[in-house]
């Protein structure tokens, strides 16, 4: 794990998880992956997730679109990754 600094951002506040895909799952060792989700879960776990509800489901279970919006839950953070062919580049 790298930690990049940026003037805007505290330290640590951004982390880079190197994670070569095809020589960690070669030969279809895709059990090998739970080791890229122990090193991404501690982060993933503290930023959270977002999560809104529509205020009249709360409360009558209506589908009306210019009802308001609840929010259950806020994240504190973004997960940047290439796609499943591209891990290592």
């Amino acid at each position: 794990t790298q930690q990049l600094n940026h003037p805007y951002l505290g330290p640590g506040s951004v982390q880079h998880i190197w994670y070569d895909f095809h020589a960690e799952c070669k030969g279809g060792r895709w059990d090998r992956l739970g080791n890229l989700l122990e090193q991404t879960m501690p982060a993933l776990d503290e930023q959270g997730y977002f999560c809104a509800v529509p205020s009249t489901d709360l409360k009558t279970g209506g589908d009306n679109e210019d009802d308001s919006w609840g929010i259950r839950r806020i994240q504190d953070g973004v997960v940047r990754t290439n796609c499943m062919d591209c891990l290592d580049r």
